[in-house]
């Protein structure tokens, strides 16, 4: 299916010149074989641009990306590309190959095209000829940078604008190697369309621009040993799909690919592509859930029209366009896998379904936020980021640990669980609540996911329902001990903050005891409250105010404790830590938002006031 519908997108995309047709591909084009009529070169030009890299006004060269006849895929052995190929098959040149084998590959491409080329009276197909039959192999070609020859190069006749390969002749003679190729290829039925005596190739195009596979591209179908091998049969046979198809699916796979930060998403060592059956808005803003793009804190305008965007989305379908919601969307995850790409999940359903899915993420992981700069929607990639180990920081200034790779089998999962509406992964809850007692940190996306996944659970057991959105904010209603335990460690956290007077501690007891406090809170509260009680004193006589309110805060909250047990569960450790978050946001609020609150109770205490 993910082959088929891949298919179906490249001759969407065909059809409107978004992509070539079968036998042509786009490549990096790094230089330009330029020659006389008679086959001399005249030069081999730069086919690279500078283009902007880093922040310090530095350049670099990049290819130039062209429609060429598509090169063959190669491993080990001599197969020749027509009219776009490398210097060891154009000039027979490659220093750091053995002069046999480029002689070898040189011959092999100087065949290549006189089959191709050998009725063609075009005077372009007459230079190429001529160039092959006089080129002496293994010859130095005249160049300025040597790099211009370590990529795709292609031909182009003196004092013409067009290359070679675009000559509606020499095109014509092209399809008809391909057709005559075909001929005598094995022929089958082709498994994604399902037309039969179909020219079945034993090896796909390349997939490229996927992180951690290989430069020169990996395979989504591939067979390489006899052990994954039925009947007999060898290499992609054992998968027969037809030579357009897989020329079709590749094509539009690797344009997908090729839009990073468009069509092409990365979270942690998974790869997101997605599109739909038709244009749509939603398929144009739906990045902004799995990665946030860079903004620059001065442009305005565009962080408030991807907060815009990302409130749209929180409506689900109700803020699709009128007809949107019968559109098929589909979404792929790719994972490198040596010279293959493992598939981590295929998500296929009507627009209408996603966006639902989507808007259930954004509700669920909905909180109140610590800065008013802190987005309110924490991006799919922001919070994968926080099953990281954080290091050098505290908070949202915390950077995860660059030796930290992450568990990219949860990202996966954890994108599985928001495409396909399911729970959040098992391990995840337990994950986070290790990261914090590792690194003591407790910010916003990290409590948003420990939230999404405590309230996805109740939603799914049915002991909420759909459109209630709980733990939002502060609820003092609630009486779970973790809830009501992480919200003392705040007031308690706050009190010892206080008694400083803001000298700057070297170690808070948040550093010291958080862990403890949120696994075993026997163990550590009474001691906590003992320290409690000394800095209560210097604020009753210091700062007698701070004193009232924070005293009269500890003393509500312990009305509701009756004791405290001897550990606590994975699910009231998750409760914990939201109740810390929580109850600490609250006391840091002005009090005027307080009272207004307080005021307004107990609905808005649920609220993220703007």
């Amino acid at each position: 299916m993910i082959v088929t519908e891949l298919h179906r997108l490249y001759e969407r995309l065909r059809d409107v010149g978004d992509l070539p047709p079968y036998g042509y591909s786009y490549e990096k084009v790094t230089g330009c074989v330029v020659l006389h009529p008679d086959g001399r070169v005249f030069a081999v030009q730069d086919q690279r641009s500078d283009e902007p890299a880093g922040k310090k006004g530095k350049t670099v060269k990049r290819p130039s990306l062209q429609p060429v006849p598509q090169p063959p895929r190669r491993a080990y052995g001599i197969s020749p590309g027509f009219l776009c190929d490398n210097a060891s098959y154009f000039f027979g040149y490659n220093e750091s190959a053995k002069p046999e084998r480029i002689a070898q590959q040189f011959a092999a491409a100087r065949a290549r095209h006189e089959a191709v080329l050998a009725e063609v009276a075009h005077p372009w197909a007459q230079a190429v000829l001529a160039f092959f039959r006089s080129w002496t192999a293994g010859a130095a070609p005249d160049v300025d940078d040597l790099e211009i020859l370590s990529g795709w190069l292609v031909f182009r006749v003196i004092n013409e604008n067009d290359c070679v390969h675009s000559a509606p002749e020499i095109r014509t003679a092209w399809e008809h190697a391909m057709a005559a190729e075909a001929v005598e290829a094995v022929t089958g039925q082709c498994l994604a369309t399902g037309e039969a005596d179909q020219p079945i190739i034993p090896t796909h195009p390349a997939i490229k621009n996927v992180p951690g596979a290989q430069p020169s591209g990996a395979a989504l179908v591939s067979f390489n040993a006899p052990a994954y091998e039925s009947y007999g049969k060898s290499q992609n046979f054992n998968a027969p799909v037809s030579a357009r198809v897989a020329h079709g699916y590749t094509a539009a796979l690797n344009h997908l690919l090729a839009r990073r930060g468009e069509r092409h998403l990365v979270i942690g060592e998974v790869s997101v592509v997605f599109w739909t059956d038709r244009p749509t808005r939603f398929e144009s803003e739906f990045g902004f859930v799995v990665t946030r793009p860079d903004i620059p804190a001065e442009d305005e305008t565009r962080a408030r029209e991807v907060r815009d965007a990302l409130e749209r989305l929180a409506k689900g379908r109700d803020a699709l366009e009128p007809g949107e919601a019968g559109a098929r969307f589909f979404v792929l995850g790719l994972s490198p896998n040596a010279a293959r790409l493992a598939v981590r999940f295929w998500s296929c359903d009507s627009l209408g379904v996603v966006a639902d899915r989507v808007a259930w993420h954004l509700r669920d992981t909905e909180l109140v936020r610590q800065w008013d700069t802190q987005p309110k929607h924490p991006s799919l990639w922001a919070l994968a980021m926080e099953t990281r180990t954080k290091y050098r920081g505290d908070g949202d200034a915390a950077k995860p640990d660059p030796n930290d790779k992450g568990l990219n089998k949860l990202h996966g999962d954890l994108l599985r669980a928001v495409f396909g509406g399911g729970p959040y992964p098992a391990s995840l809850l337990a994950v986070l609540l290790d990261r914090i007692r590792a690194d003591h940190v407790v910010n916003h996306p990290r409590v948003a996911l420990i939230k999404a996944v405590l309230v996805r659970r109740a939603r799914l057991a049915g002991t909420i329902q759909q459109e209630e959105n709980t733990l939002v904010g502060l609820d003092e209603s609630r009486l779970e001990p973790g809830y009501l335990l992480g919200r003392q460690f705040a007031v308690l956290e706050r009190i010892q903050q206080e008694a400083a007077d803001g000298r700057e501690l070297n170690a808070t007891i948040r550093d010291k005891y958080i862990g403890s406090a949120s696994s075993t809170p026997k163990l550590i509260f009474h001691f906590l409250n003992k320290l409690a009680q000394q800095h209560l004193k210097k604020l009753r006589r210091d700062a007698p105010g701070s004193f009232r309110f924070l005293e009269n805060r500890l003393e509500s909250i312990a009305q509701s404790l009756h004791d405290y047990d001897d550990s606590l569960s994975v699910d009231d450790r998750g409760l914990f830590f939201i109740g810390y978050y929580h109850e600490r946001h609250w006391l840091w609020l002005p009090k005027a938002e307080r009272d207004a609150l307080k005021a307004a109770r107990p609905g808005d205490l649920n609220t993220d006031p703007e």
